[in-house]
């Protein structure tokens, strides 16, 4: 089943897509081909559109199973399909960038005492830097098969997805290139990256409270207030010819479509707050989108539960 639905991928997704997604897919190590991830995607996807299908049966939400499913699979695919390798990428690039200055001065250190650059190498994979020993391993092999030291880490760089690897590793090619003393190449480096990390970490401490106040509106205040206010006004009261209260259903899908476009502009406000980027906050937005919808239908069940049968 997987191998066919990944020539079906071959066959409908452009070439460039499934090409930008090979190369997410080796920053994050992920052991499939893009066609092979897409496969099994779509099969995750028209899997959890059943499940969400009997689920609106079964609790009978506001939207009918109909369209539920498809909005679910509209939703679910491009997040496994794109946000999925781009976060998982993301977390590796922060891991990487993270042990990055301190490999970097224990080479400079390594150098000064007089060892060639092979076994500055061969003593950084040795070294306990987790994901970057491993980088640095594969950087070796490919230099003992004939590719240039300075093409094998430009390699490193572009593997990493990291915009602060590929300005570091250009630096450190650019002074080989030169001539320049590797040592004091790697220190400045080093320093540089220091410095960017401690910027950004006072950006995310300057930044907390306003992110904290986005997570709380956007995931629980606004849905959960909503979502009781429409419950209490779709319980209906009396019966016979006199009764009263009882909302249209349309209502419960015009204030579900509220919470969801909410939260995603929230999301894309973390990014612009966080990073000074609104392409950052789609990584917020689709999980602020899917838990803000499950508390605004919890809010719901609350009401019914609590109205006279």
């Amino acid at each position: 089943m997987v191998s066919r639905m990944a020539a079906f991928a071959k066959r409908v997704f452009p070439e460039k897509f499934l090409h930008n997604l090979d190369r997410r897919l080796e920053s994050t190590k992920i052991a499939l081909a893009a066609e092979e991830y897409v496969g099994i995607t779509l099969l995750a996807t028209i899997v959890l559109c059943i499940v969400v299908g009997f689920i609106g049966v079964l609790f009978r939400l506001p939207l009918p199973p109909f369209l539920l499913a498809p909005l679910a699979a509209v939703i679910a695919f491009p997040a496994l399909t794109l946000w999925v390798p781009k976060y998982l990428a993301q977390r590796r690039a922060a891991e990487l960038e993270r042990v990055l200055p301190d490999a970097l001065r224990q080479m400079a250190s390594t150098l000064r005492a007089g060892v060639g650059i092979d076994a500055t190498l061969d003593d950084i994979v040795k070294s306990k830097y987790g994901e970057l020993s491993k980088e640095f391993a594969q950087v070796m092999t490919e230099v003992k098969r004939g590719r240039t030291l300075e093409s094998a880490l430009l390699a490193l760089a572009r593997r990493s997805s990291s915009p602060l690897y590929e300005r570091a590793f250009r630096l450190i090619v650019e002074g080989i290139e030169r001539g320049a003393a590797l040592a004091s190449v790697l220190d400045a480096v080093a320093g540089d990256i220091k410095e960017i990390h401690a910027i950004q970490r006072e950006r995310r401490s300057s930044t907390t409270q306003q992110v904290m106040f986005l997570f709380a509106v956007a995931l629980f205040a606004a849905p959960f207030i909503i979502g009781l206010t429409v419950g209490v006004g779709g319980v209906t009261i009396g019966a016979g010819p006199v009764t009263g209260g009882g909302l249209p259903p349309e209502m419960g899908t015009i204030a579900m479509a509220y919470i969801a476009i909410q939260a995603f502009i929230c999301g894309l406000a973390v990014g612009v707050i966080r990073y000074g980027q609104m392409s950052k906050g789609i990584g917020y937005s689709i999980p602020f989108m899917i838990a803000s919808l499950i508390v605004f239908s919890i809010a719901q069940v609350i009401i019914g539960g609590m109205a006279p049968a």
